[in-house]
């Protein structure tokens, strides 16, 4: 009997180590969340505690472009030493998926400025949550890539009612101290996102991946 189920529990565990080990690279797709090529960005997307004359330079910018993409505008943020402040940079049209979405590429420009971003997401249990997505200790472009598989809520909760992940926008937090006279600049290129569908049998298989 104990020999059984050893057996029993043995292919049990081969069984699930193929399900896990199993290529799903094929069946992510990237697609655009927003490459700031044709929407407008300004004040009216900067939400912040303190007033208008505290407010960050946001605007659309064609000198600033990620040399890793075919780009001709991207976002531009500038804030000096005497407008240290948090705030938030919101979306008009927030980007939305039904799709199981894996990760977030973003093209991102820093100047050593301090600060940190995050971004702000909604997903299926209805909360907004913000991701930590850099600290700006660096210079020059980088490309991030956000995982946030085990930092969202994506299942449905709800029978026959498919859920969302929405992309708000992003959270700036200001270090706790700038340096006077010194301004921190960041700008913010392509965004694009990995999806798949979220529930996949596997042709000959039952094998379902949530």
């Amino acid at each position: 009997m104990r020999f059984f189920s050893l057996f029993i529990w043995t292919g049990i565990f081969i069984l699930s180590g193929s399900i896990l080990s199993k290529d799903l690279s094929g069946i992510y797709k990237e697609s655009v969340v927003q490459d700031f090529e044709t929407e407008i960005f300004g004040e009216d997307n900067v939400k912040a505690k303190l007033g208008p004359d505290f407010s960050p330079e946001v605007r659309i910018s064609t000198v600033f472009r990620t040399p890793e993409r075919e780009s001709e505008k991207s976002l531009y943020v500038e804030l000096s030493a005497e407008k240290n402040q948090s705030f938030q940079i919101l979306f008009k049209k927030p980007w939305s998926s039904q799709e199981f979405v894996k990760e977030f590429k973003f093209h991102v420009y820093a100047n050593d400025g301090g600060g940190s971003l995050f971004i702000l997401v909604r997903d299926s249990s209805l909360d907004q949550k913000k991701i930590l997505l850099t600290h700006f200790n660096f210079s020059g472009w980088k490309v991030l890539t956000l995982d946030i598989t085990r930092k969202v809520r994506q299942d449905d909760l709800v029978t026959h009612k498919n859920s969302e992940l929405v992309f708000l926008g992003f959270l700036y937090e200001a270090p706790f101290e700038r340096k006077r006279g010194t301004r921190e600049v960041f700008v913010i290129d392509d965004i694009l996102a990995k999806t798949r569908p979220k529930y996949l049998l596997f042709p000959g298989e039952k094998a379902l991946v949530k």
